[in-house]
């Protein structure tokens, strides 16, 4: 899974597996549904960070997103979205959501402590993007989903940057690369479709940091599809107890 420091714990198709009417009720109620998220986020971070520190155990920037974490921000989101709604409007409707989720969410809380904070021990973060490069060339017109990974040194793999979407109406050339490396980094993959097509690994081998990538005449392959990061080596509990994973 990717890192929390990654950021983006969940998106709005997320929260609307969870309350399908939630974008709506943000839309009429004039509601940032990003800064929500973005809000819940940093007070989960908080959260997170404080029972580390008191365990004595890990750091922010070792805990990895697992289920309970993106069901606990989901509620902590709808739980703020509801909250605005009421006192926009003193609507009771608006009020009984809030209060639903506000309950919901302090008890996933409890859940997921309870169960531990995943850690990565060697964590790898993400890189935030792809430097693409397109050319005058022989590549057909086309339209591009690029992301990339980086590894480390023992072939573990970061979770995928966020997708960039690179085109051009006329024949082209394609060469990308990293601009630059997360820590831990030794290698990286890029993964590509083509016009709508299913995202696949397109190097056989992870490219050296400073290597640039092209896209070979014959185009786009099939590869793998990018995975979603590193898992947790441990789970860190309350007291200091530490559960290894494996």
């Amino acid at each position: 899974m990717a890192l929390l420091v990654d950021g983006d714990i969940n998106n709005l198709e997320d929260l609307r597996e969870w309350d399908s009417g939630v974008l709506e009720v943000a839309h009429g109620e004039g509601i940032d549904l990003g800064a929500k998220l973005r809000r819940a986020q940093a007070e989960v971070e908080e959260d997170i960070e404080r029972f580390l520190r008191d365990q004595e155990r890990g750091s922010l920037g070792q805990v990895v997103i697992e289920r309970g974490l993106k069901h606990w921000h989901a509620l902590k989101t709808l739980e703020a979205v509801y909250r605005d709604s009421y006192f926009n409007q003193l609507n009771d409707r608006y009020g009984a959501k809030w209060k639903h989720y506000l309950e919901l969410a302090e008890r996933q809380a409890e859940r997921y402590f309870a169960a531990g904070v995943g850690i990565a021990l060697a964590p790898l973060r993400r890189p935030a993007w792809v430097e693409v490069r397109m050319e005058d060339g022989a590549l057909p017109a086309a339209t591009y989903r690029i992301q990339a990974a980086v590894v480390d040194g023992q072939g573990r793999e970061s979770a995928p940057c966020p997708v960039q979407i690179e085109g051009s109406a006329l024949p082209h050339a394609l060469a990308a690369r990293l601009p630059y490396a997360p820590e831990g980094a030794t290698g990286w993959n890029i993964y590509m479709s083509v016009d709508g097509g299913t995202t696949g690994l397109q190097n056989p081998a992870p490219l050296g940091l400073e290597e640039e990538w092209s896209l070979p005449l014959t185009g786009v392959i099939t590869g793998r599809p990018p995975g979603e990061g590193q898992a947790a080596d441990e789970l860190v509990r309350a007291s200091g107890s530490v559960l290894l994973r494996g």
